[in-house]
């Protein structure tokens, strides 16, 4: 998952959510989270629901009674064809 730059990373344990209030549901939760200084912004690691088909989308994410947006990005951010591995 991705966040807007500038913004703080994504706290560890925060869900993923569809919904609001009661009707709210989790999709997954938030494992590990970092600021990258290569990418120049905060990225983080999740389990969600379908997580492979929701590519690109924007998600909320809800921790401690505030919700931040995201995007369900690739888990491979800098080097996705693989031509710095492969030199």
């Amino acid at each position: 998952m991705s966040v807007a730059k500038g913004e703080a990373p994504l706290p560890t344990g925060a869900h993923v959510v569809e919904g609001a209030g009661k009707a709210r549901r989790s999709l997954g939760y938030v494992t590990s989270s970092y600021m990258s200084p290569t990418l120049g912004r905060a990225i983080a690691l999740g389990l969600v629901e379908e997580g492979f088909s929701r590519m690109g989308e924007r998600v909320q994410v809800y921790h401690l009674g505030e919700t931040r947006r995201a995007s369900i990005a690739p888990a491979v951010a800098l080097d996705p064809e693989g031509k710095r591995l492969h030199a």
